[in-house]
């Protein structure tokens, strides 16, 4: 097999690891909006009854960002984030491809600074030793999954990153 080849079956399967990743976190973030609101509908009934459940606001938040960073692998995988394609519509195919490449570098280094710095602020949380409210549950560990998350969104990107440079050398 020529180099070439070996390079193209190996970049495909790091594709399907990030694609398998992202669909087990798509998920476990299913199932904490399926909980979001199981937990919501069951306080207002408590509240109704005058017995509310301790802690559930905090609870509907954290499961509210794992929801999110859960989702954000497999919406930037599937592109189903929004944008605006106006003017990018009007370029020639290799024009929108290097768009699509420089808006994807840009998003790339911009979620490495992310990550690094979620990673940092949970250290950082964890050595001051906060915890929620209520419950008093740990928040470094809640900003730490969102880091973990934000490491696997940055493993589409650059899957991405390599897909658009492999249409712009082949055009």
């Amino acid at each position: 097999m020529s180099f070439f080849g070996e390079t193209l079956v190996a970049i495909q399967s790091f594709e399907k690891s990030i694609l398998f990743l992202s669909d087990k976190l798509k998920v476990v973030g299913a199932v904490a909006l399926f909980g979001m609101a199981v937990l919501t509908c069951a306080d207002v009934v408590g509240r109704v009854f005058k017995h509310p459940i301790f802690g559930s606001i905090e609870l509907v938040s954290f499961m509210g960002v794992f929801a999110v960073a859960m989702a954000l692998p497999v919406t930037q995988f599937s592109k189903g984030h929004i944008g605006v394609e106006l003017f990018v519509d009007k370029l020639p195919r290799k024009g929108r491809l290097f768009f699509e490449l420089c808006t994807e570098i840009v998003s790339l280094a911009l979620f490495v600074i992310i990550t690094w710095r979620m990673f940092f602020f949970s250290i950082k949380l964890r050595a001051s030793g906060e915890v929620s409210m209520n419950l008093h549950l740990p928040e470094y560990a809640i900003v730490f999954v969102l880091a973990c998350c934000c490491v696997v969104l940055c493993l589409v990107i650059v899957s991405s990153i390599i897909k658009i440079l492999t249409k712009l050398i082949n055009t």
